[in-house]
């Protein structure tokens, strides 16, 4: 069973590594290298996160299996950032049930935003399912709003 909880700084090294492994699949399997965002793959660059962010880890029966962290945006709107699942934990639906999770336990928010990169259509299928819209686009990245009438 998927379960999100506040990540804490123990976790930064774990969360990490998967952040790595995820990225570098990722951009691996679409442009043929490693690489994320900047300080993808360094604890330190987790730890800021976990102490200045909303930060999450995504659980698979109590292991770590992913994160993502939320910025918010003012009444009512919060930023999804940054969320990466195991490779080998991929395509079995964690990813759907973290968002349906994540949308339950923050009832008050009827604008959720978030981007990707173009070339990721595994994650731009999951979030228009989910109900993203797009609303704009630039060479690498699409950004994504789905709005919540509650």
């Amino acid at each position: 069973m998927i379960e999100i909880k506040r990540a804490v700084l123990e976790e930064a090294k774990m969360i990490t590594e998967i952040k790595t492994r995820a990225y570098n699949k990722e951009i691996n399997t679409y442009l043929g290298r490693d690489g994320g965002p900047k300080g993808y793959n360094e604890v330190s660059s987790q730890e800021e996160i976990i102490t200045n962010l909303i930060a999450y880890k995504i659980e698979l029966d109590s292991k770590i299996i992913g994160a993502f962290f939320l910025i918010p945006l003012g009444e009512g709107k919060m930023r999804f950032e940054d969320f990466v699942i195991e490779p080998e934990e991929q395509n079995k639906g964690y990813g759907y049930e973290t968002l349906v999770k994540l949308e339950a336990l923050y009832p008050n928010v009827n604008e959720w935003c978030l981007s990707t990169p173009i070339f990721s259509i595994g994650n731009r299928h999951l979030y228009e399912k989910f109900g993203y819209q797009e609303v704009s686009r630039d060479e690498n990245e699409i950004e994504y709003i789905k709005k919540i009438d509650r």
